[in-house]
Order: structure tokens, then sequence, then C-alpha cells
């Protein structure tokens, strides 16, 4: 019984060891807290491992594009706000769509090998669920 107490603490020992280790070493804390904190360039940074020079031109890319997402999102709303008819907010949110597929594809197209096609699993599946009722986001919208 003495032998099982002692083998159980060093078990219980190297287990709590070994968590802390893999928390302390792993990128999912600051995974995490970029998505609570909503900060999308922070989460894809560190989501995907980014060094600085990917970062910088996904970044400047991310800068570009938010004068056209903020031109859809603009007609879309006003479309709805003057009831305009359902094919033309239809369309405007179809041209939305493309032009994010198409903004995640160069997005996908700046980072790591392998990590633009994980990248694309996680936010194409999303947009085509898009409700197009604000910003996309990292907490339930692209």
């Amino acid at each position: 019984m003495k032998n099982f107490w002692a083998t159980l603490l060093v078990l219980v020992t190297a287990a709590g060891l070994s968590f802390g280790a893999f928390y302390v070493l792993n990128d999912a804390p600051a995974v995490r807290q970029a998505a609570h904190d909503g900060d999308a360039m922070a989460w894809l940074r560190a989501e995907f491992h980014l060094d600085d020079a990917h970062f910088d031109r996904i970044r400047r890319l991310h800068d570009d594009y938010a004068v056209v997402c903020t031109r859809h999102c603009r007609a879309i709303m006003l479309a709805r706000q003057r009831h305009a008819p359902p094919e033309e907010i239809a369309a405007l949110e179809r041209v939305c769509v493309e032009a994010m597929t198409d903004h995640f594809r160069r997005v996908a197209a700046l980072m790591p090998a392998g990590q633009g096609d994980r990248y694309l699993a996680i936010v194409l599946p999303r947009v085509a669920d898009y409700d197009h009722r604000g910003t996309p986001n990292i907490q339930g919208q692209p």
C-alpha cells in the first residue's frame, strides 16, 4: 500500500508537470485571448503562426480590403433601409460573398505552406452562412 501512494503521487505530479509544460509552450492561450477580445488580426497571427513578414503583408491586404468591405456593407444596409426588392439585396449579398471569398483566398496565398489551406477550411464555410447583419468577425461571423 505504501508503494501505491508513492507511485500515485509520482504519477499525479508528472501529469501535472506535463500539462503545465504543454499549456505554457502551446499557442492556445494567445489564440483564445485574441478570439475572446475579438481581435481578428491577433487571432490570425497566433492561430496560423505568422512571422512578421507574413503578418505585415496580410495586414496590408486586410487594411486595403476594409475599404471594399465597408462599401459592400453600406450598400446592403442602404438597400434594406429603403426596402429594396429582395432580388437586389440578394445580388448585393452575392457580390459581398464573392469579394470576401476572393479576399480570404488572397490571405491564404500569403500564409506559410499548409496554413493557408487550414485557414480556408475555417473561414470559407462561414462565408456561406454569413447573414450580412454586421461586420464579419471571429466570434460568430466569418
